[in-house]
């Protein structure tokens, strides 16, 4: 299941999402819980989780940092998942960051790539380290962006001649580390490809994020395979439905992949607001999140037509909407939408009825709440 967002960095978005994922762990029996962000720090998250030193607020301020997601809400969340595992030893869940290497990779990632193969092939630690010891430190993407795109490419054939050298080994049949360590070694390899990207190339830009929604993809379904875990997905809503409002940029969505892998086992769930605030950057390699405040979708908006329905915030199931509705659904739209940035005028267009399965329509948003600098204290 995917439950997108349409703004990064709204209360009600973020709180919804503990709701449903405590709904779906707690009756319907899920386990993970994949959040758009860096496989690396989702693996630091899911240590803590299962036992590891810190607090919620620790945590995230360690993993979260520079996201929109380092908000009170998501220590929330994390607090709430590790008294779960406390409480439900045999029914624990899981958080999984099923993103590229962004803001960072981390060195903890490389080693446990290093870690596993020096304990199982030997012969072959010398060339690996001598390949990781050209990409590594990789702790800021964004200024990586900057180098000359010739040595960002040549790095990203050390990370797949690397992620080659871990592959071709064969592991036996239900050999745990081998199928993680490939894993590893192949989000390495994910996100040195990502980071080749030309920003002054449009045709690039859109080549590398096809590429990430790919991969995202490709990280979720490793996943619940290797896991069997039922999961639920959050990213925006651009990543988690069957199309974005900016197509040219992203052709085709992680939710896409998913629904042609996974059939009606995904469900795509969007969200839409008709006024209030969220996060955004002025751009997207810069700056901080800082507060946004949009007034009352206007006549020709899809916000506007949700918002006159008889309740304040409601869900559709767009799949069993009438023909009329459906007429109206399938027809593009301003709406709005922001990730990294936002572009009021004019507004992007979306087709609601081809975009998610299920919508939530909310009546007002306000930003999501910043990290408080008192100890963490756990809720009730």
């Amino acid at each position: 299941m995917g439950l997108g967002e349409a703004t990064h960095g709204s209360h009600e978005f973020f709180a919804m999402k503990e709701r449903v994922f405590r709904y779906l762990v707690e009756e319907r029996g899920f386990t993970t819980f994949a959040l758009e962000m860096s496989w690396s720090a989702g693996l630091r998250i899911d240590e803590y989780l299962q036992g590891g030193p810190g607090d919620p607020r620790q945590i995230a301020e360690a993993t979260l940092a520079g996201s929109p997601w380092e908000r009170e809400e998501f220590v929330s969340l994390i607090g709430w998942m590790r008294e779960h595992n406390h409480r439900h030893p045999d029914h624990r869940v899981h958080f999984m960051g099923d993103d590229l290497g962004a803001p960072k990779l981390g060195d903890p990632v490389f080693e446990r790539v290093l870690s596993s193969v020096r304990e199982t092939r030997p012969e072959a630690l010398p060339r690996l380290t001598e390949l990781y010891s050209r990409l590594r430190p990789f702790d800021d993407v964004f200024s990586y962006l900057r180098k000359p795109v010739a040595e960002r490419r040549e790095n990203a054939a050390h990370a797949q001649e690397a992620f080659d050298l871990v592959a071709g080994h064969q592991g036996t049949d239900g050999d745990d580390d081998y199928a993680w360590t490939v894993q590893h070694a192949r989000n390495i390899a994910q996100t040195f490809a990502f980071a080749t990207v030309d920003l002054a190339d449009p045709a690039s830009v859109t080549a590398a994020e096809r590429l990430r929604d790919q991969a995202m993809a490709d990280n979720v379904l490793w996943w619940q395979r290797h896991t069997s875990h039922k999961m639920l997905l959050s990213a925006h809503n651009g990543h988690v439905g069957h199309l974005s409002t900016h197509p040219d940029i992203y052709p085709r969505t992680q939710g896409a992949v998913l629904r042609d892998r996974l059939g009606r086992d995904y469900t795509a769930i969007g969200f839409s607001f008709a006024a209030g605030s969220f996060l955004t950057k002025d751009t997207s390699l810069d700056g901080d999140w800082k507060p946004v405040t949009v007034l009352a979708a206007r006549p020709g908006m899809n916000e506007h037509t949700l918002d006159r329905v008889r309740y304040r915030d409601f869900y559709l199931d767009l799949r069993t909407a009438p023909a009329a509705a459906r007429a109206w659904l399938d027809r593009a739209r301003p709406v709005y939408d922001a990730g990294s940035t936002f572009t009021p005028n004019p507004l992007p267009t979306l087709a609601l009825g081809r975009a998610y399965d299920v919508l939530i329509h909310l009546h007002r948003v306000r930003a999501a709440d910043k990290l408080e600098s008192l100890p963490y204290e756990p809720a009730g």
